[in-house]
Parts: C-alpha cells; structure tokens; sequence
C-alpha cells in the first residue's frame, strides 16, 4: 500500500521543482522559434555581419549611383540618414538628377544616346526612364546606332523585332471596318501578309446578319443580337467548304483588304469546337442598315485557335524596346535576362506564340518600371533580377501598391471634369470634396512611395526579386478583405528583416513565413532569456529549426510538470487524501495535464494557428443558423474537402483534454485502491467519484457546445464542425474505456470482497 510522501520529501520536492519550473518556464517561452512565424531574435542573429542597408548605401555612393542612394535613404540608419543625404546632395547635379548618375561611361552614353530629356518633361520635373526612352526614340539616332555599332547578338535581335509601322495585330479595325465582309452571313476566311508577328496564320471570321425587311419591329435588339450570334456560330458549327476568301496586305500603318476569287488551303479544325470558342468581334448595325454579329479568331497552320493578347500602345512599345535594346547594350540587365529577351524576340519573329506573349507581357512590365523610376534606378534594380520571371515579379509588386493610388488619381480627375458642369449652388461642396480627395490621395502617393522604397531595397539586397514577390502575395490572410492589410504587413516585415542584414531577409523569403509580434510572456522572459543560456536555442532557431521547435515543446510541458510538482508539495493535503495512487499513474497524470496546459500555451503564444489563411480555407462562407447545421452536414460530404492544420490542431487539443482527464481518474482508482479500508467503503468511494468519472463526457459535450458557438461566429465551418463531432467522440470513448474496463471490473472485485466479509 503506497504511503503519502513524509514532510522532508515535500520539501525537497518543492525546493527542486520551483527553481526548475523558473528556468525551463523561461528557455521555453523566450525560445525565439515558432511554428508559423520567424521571431525577430532569429533573424537579428542570422543576420549578424551580413551585408547591411548602409553598406549597400555606400556602394551606390561611390558608384556615383544616386538615383539608387535617393530610393534606400530612408531605409538607412537614423544615425548616419543625414550624412548619406549631404553627400547625395553634394554630388547631385541637374543631368545626374535625370539619369540617376552612374559612371562616366553611363553618363556619356546618356549624353550620346539620350542628349538628356525634352524640354517639356525637364520641366515638370518628369524623370522617369520611360520619358528618357521616348526622347531617344523620337528626337535621338538611338535606334540606327545600336543597328549600326552594336555586336551583341541579343541587342540585334531585339532591334530586328521592333514594329515599324503601327502596332503588332493593326489590321483587325481595317477588316472589321471592311463591307464586304460584313454585307454577307457565313463563314470568312483572311489570309495575312507582311505582318512580322503574324506569319502562317489565318483568321476565321463568321457573320450573322439580319436584314432590314426581316426585322420584326416587336424584337427588341437583344433578340436581334441573339439571333445574329446564333446564326453565325450555326454557321461555323455546320460548315463544310463554303467559305469566302480576303487577304490582308500590310500597308505601312494600314491595311488593305481585298477578296480573293479563289478557295484557298484550310487548316483542319475542329470546327464545332470553334463555334463555341470565338469571341465576339463586332455587333451594330452595317452601312445598309442590317443587323450584323461577327465572330472570330487567329488560327495557326495546324487550325487551332490562338489567342493572342493586347500590345502596348505604337508610341509606348517602340521606345520601350529600343529603350530595352540600349538597356541591353550596356549591361543593365542581367546576361541570363538579356539571352531570354534576344531569344524570344528571335522566336516571336518565327511565329512562336509562346514567345510573343512572352516577350510582349515582358514589355508591359518593363514599361511599369520605367514609369515609376529613373533611368540609373531602373538599372540597378533590373541588373538585381536573375532572369525574366525576376522582371515580371518586380512589376507584379509595383502594380499591387500602385493601384491605391491609380484609383486615387482616377477618383480626383472625374471629379475634377464634373464640377465644370455642376450647378453653381453645388460647386462649392464639390470643391470640398475635391480638397479631401487630394490630401487622401497625397497620403496615399507617400504610402506608395515608401513601399516602392521597401520593394527596391529588398531586391537590391537579395537579388531576389521572385522571392521578395512570393512573400508578399503568400503572406496570410485571415479575414475578408484583408489582403490590403496583408501587403503591408507583408511589406513591414520586410522592412524590419532588412534592418538586421542580407542575411535576415535572406532567411525571411527562406522561410516565407510572417515576423512574430512578442506578447507579454516573450517580453517577460527576454532580458533574462540569454542569462540562462538562450543563445544556443537562438542559434538553433534557424539553424535547425525542427530540433528547436522539439526542444521548445519539451521545455513549457517540462516546465507545467515542475510547477504540478511544485504545488502538490507546498499545498496542504486534503483532509479525505488517505493513500497516494500507483507511482507511474501519479507521473502520468501530471505529465498529461502538462502537456495540455503546454499545448494551450503554446496556441495563446500563437494565436494565428488557430486561424486557417483565407487562401486555403477549403469551404466558402456561409450565413445560416444553428438549426441548418445537420442538413449542411447531409449535403456536404467530409470526404471531399481538404483538412486543415487548424482542423488537426483542434482535434489534437480536444484528444489530449480527454487523455489527462482519463489519467487524473486512474490516478483516483488507484487511490481508492491504496485506502486501507473494507469493501463495503471503497464502493462508496467509487460512487461518490462518478461525477469526476463522468467529467471526460461533459467536457466532450462543452467543446461541442463551443465548437458550434464558434460555427455560427467565426469563418471556420470546416474546423469547428471536425471540433464538434472530435470532442463528443473522444468524450465517448474515453469515458466508456474507463467505466467498462477499470471501474467495472474494480466493482465487480469489491462486490466479491463485500460478499466475502
């Protein structure tokens, strides 16, 4: 029979637990590693003697790059910011304030090439690449010298690509515009000549006409127009070998448009596939006052539809790719980016679609650069990117933080053109709201302009363009409409790991996951977190991530054992306390209740573990009550639907409550069996410990209770339904293993024993 420990053991049970609880509690809370987020005490670790902000401050400096300097000057330290800005100011000059600075050899191939900037952009201080670009192409010999002089082969094949009369695709306004084609129904088929990017493709047109005489006057123009789309793919879908032929001849900007006599070779196609698949070109009225719907696409050689997608405007694409060339020419762009735009722009020539859209989407984001930069700011931001996707990605982030302010400046100049046409009782108010709309929209241009900042200096850093992207667009959501909230958070971790160095962004974008915000326990234990030997778990922290985060576990369950272990000294004894229970039951019913009292720690130090990113919430929302839970549940199949870290999380919480609670009753079995007493007392003994025998169902019944509490609340269907059916269950099972096989059979030897008396 097992005796209750003597005062002495208590003693020194409590003089051994106390001090133990202290310093695990605090190697276990201060640890600087956590499951979904990288702690800023890892990161200043990581980065330390890694390349700094003010180093690469430096180095644009004494390249004379001062453009570069301008974008990281705000991000440098506060102690050395005013040094850095009287020595860009001592060096600027009004040509280096347009080009950005650079070498001498940059600065005589802006004066060679460009000859500065026109006069009208110079002025209202316009600095941008593009406007450089543009100036060169227009006004400059840019383009015949790069012809002429350059040997690069990637220079040369991007020259031999540039349009030379009008945009690429400037013949669908002439076909559309042409009578003939639209005079008469069925299908139409274009052969184009002298178009570069366009070779060995067709166009297929279909026509739905009705004319004048056939109109019903009670059909309104939607009738008509339905009438007219379903005629023209009816025509497509049946058709056979009846087509009418045109050829469109390019003609400098134009086109001209002529009808061929004879059929000409049709590609094979799928023809009943292509009546579903062409766009709308064209619907309204023809010149003979007919109702017309054309349908159409590009085909290739071997009759599958292509689409192809929108250039930038004539005036923007050709300096853009002669600005590119020039880019190209003096080395800013990477060679592996420089080799991709030479080769797609080699390919796009030969008919390659892939390469077309490539190049051509390359160009649009090239373009979104060029607008927000000047020319050096631009060089040194695209000499960081490794490839292509480097560009792309770059562009993707500046569109992002640029739309605020474009809808911003959209909002400003429609007000801006309606107040001319108010009344004038009214103008007043407009003006008003014109004055608010501006100083938001100034708010919102210094917004974007710092985050611009954030972006560029992290590329500049990293040379990881892709990986700065992935960051911010994967960064995780929780809420509804809180991508805009995300971004900048996105963006203020990035700023934060750039203050401890390279190598802390470096392993930021690694490990792609948010900086951790301390919460009163961190901050409790961090002065005294190193004293007791916290280096080395920093150093394991992002060293070996998945030992640290073992080791973390280990130490706040270690530390709840030590503080059980603590109180059952130091507290006095209940009176009814007889007997303790078996050993390794008194063990694991205080090792089960603290890792359940860990485990709920560890989800209060991280509350985001609870909550499933919006992106991978795998039902959608929904608004209905309480009552419609089972129906839902009917509909619905478990099944098909993606389980989620918080759905096993909630599931493991609730499995570990029931475990502790099934210990903590052995642990009183065993007690009762320790009592030095007759049978007939222990059965009431057991009688009277139903209600804690009991506890596992009514705590399976609770989370039930809270798990469909938080279903009605909170947008975790999913997760608070596997919570709902997980605790009732676990409570289930737990409270039937302990009555039928360790109260009943105990019972069952006690009523012998009592029978034997």
């Amino acid at each position: 029979m097992a005796k209750l420990e003597s005062d002495n053991q208590r003693r020194l049970g409590s003089a051994v637990s106390l001090p133990l609880f202290i310093v695990l509690g605090i190697l276990g809370f201060g640890s600087p590693v956590f499951f979904s987020a990288i702690s800023e005490t890892s990161l200043e670790d990581v980065g330390e003697e890694t390349k700094t902000l003010d180093e690469e401050m430096v180095r644009q400096l004494r390249q004379n790059n001062l453009g570069p300097a301008e974008m990281l000057l705000p991000l440098t330290s506060v102690e050395r910011r005013e040094e850095y800005a009287e020595s860009i100011d001592k060096k600027m000059t009004p040509k280096l304030e347009i080009s950005g600075g650079g070498s001498i050899f940059d600065l005589l191939a802006f004066e060679s090439y460009f000859g500065g900037l026109d006069k009208f952009n110079a002025e209202r201080k316009r600095y941008e690449a593009f406007f450089v670009y543009n100036k060169a192409t227009v006004q400059g010999d840019l383009r015949k010298r790069l012809t002429e002089e350059s040997s690069n082969t990637n220079v040369r094949a991007l020259l031999q690509a540039i349009p030379k009369d009008g945009r690429p695709g400037n013949f669908w306004n002439r076909l559309l515009a042409e009578p003939l084609v639209s005079a008469f129904p069925g299908v139409k088929m274009v052969e184009l000549e002298g178009f570069p990017y366009f070779p060995d493709r067709k166009i297929i047109l279909s026509v739905g006409l009705q004319n004048i005489e056939d109109l019903d006057s009670n059909k309104s123009e939607a009738e008509i127009r339905d009438l007219c789309m379903a005629e023209a793919r009816a025509a497509i879908a049946n058709y056979k070998r009846d087509a009418t032929w045109f050829i469109v001849k390019k003609n400098k900007a134009s086109a001209d448009v002529s009808k061929l006599d004879d059929n000409q070779s049709m590609p094979p196609a799928d023809f009943k596939d292509l009546s579903e698949r062409l766009g709308l070109l064209k619907v309204g009225r023809t010149n003979t006052g007919a109702y017309a719907v054309i349908i159409g696409g590009i085909m290739n050689s071997e009759g599958k539809l292509e689409s192809h997608g929108r250039w930038l405007p004539f005036p923007i694409l050709v300096p853009m790719m002669v600005g590119t060339a020039m880019a190209m020419e003096n080395g800013y762009y990477s060679d592996e980016t420089s080799f991709e735009i030479g080769k797609l722009a080699q390919q796009t020539l030969l008919g390659n679609l892939e390469a077309k859209e490539k190049i051509r989407a390359f160009f649009w984001a090239a373009h979104q650069l060029a607008r927000k930069m000047n020319l050096m700011q631009m060089a040194e931001l695209t000499k960081s990117c490794p490839n292509l996707q480097g560009v792309f990605d770059l562009a993707a982030m500046v569109r992002m933080r640029n739309r605020p302010l474009s809808v911003s400046i959209g909002k400003i100049k429609q007000l801006r053109r309606e107040i001319n046409f108010l009344p004038l009782a009214e103008r007043v108010e407009a003006r008003k709201e014109l004055v608010q709309l501006e100083q938001e929209g100034e708010i919102i241009r210094k917004n974007f302009e710092s985050e611009l900042k954030i972006i560029y200096a992290a590329t500049l850093l990293t040379g990881d363009p892709s990986g700065v992207h992935k960051f911010i667009e994967s960064y995780p959501v929780y809420k509804k409409d809180g991508d805009k909230e995300a971004a900048v958070a996105a963006l203020q971790d990035l700023h934060t790991a750039m203050f401890h160095g390279k190598g802390a962004l470096q392993h930021l974008l690694e490990q792609n996951k948010p900086i951790h915000k301390d919460g009163f326990m961190e901050s409790a234990v961090s002065p005294v977190f190193p004293v007791v030997g916290g280096f080395l778990l920093t150093y394991l922290s992002h060293e070996h991530r998945d030992l640290a985060i073992l080791l973390k576990i280990i130490l706040i369950v270690g530390c709840f054992f030590f503080l059980l272990l603590f109180l059952s000294n130091v507290l006095p004894r209940p009176s009814y306390l007889r007997a303790n229970s078996h050993f390794f039951l008194r063990w694991a019913r205080r090792l089960s209740v603290s890792i359940v009292w860990g485990l709920l720690s560890i989800l209060v130090l991280e509350p985001t573990l609870l909550q499933t990113p919006r992106g991978q919430v795998s039902v959608a929302g929904f608004d209905f009550a309480l009552a419609n839970l089972l129906a839902y549940a009917n509909e619905e199949s478990m099944a098909d639907q993606n389980l989620t870290v918080v759905t096993a999380i909630i599931a493991g919480v609730f499995l570990l409550i029931q475990v502790a609670i099934f210990m903590i009753c052995l642990s009183r079995v065993s007690q009762v069996k320790n009592e030095d007493l007759n049978a007939s007392l222990k059965l009431n003994l057991l009688d009277n410990e139903e209600n804690l025998f009991d506890l596992g169902l009514y705590i399976g019944l609770g989370g039930t209770v809270l798990s469909l509490i938080l279903l009605l609340v909170l947008d975790v269907k999913q997760d608070a339904l596997i919570g709902a059916y997980t605790s009732t269950l676990f409570g289930i099972l737990f409270v039937a293993a302990l009555k039928i096989f360790v109260v009943r059979p105990y019972r069952n030897h006690l009523l012998v024993k009592q029978a034997e008396e």
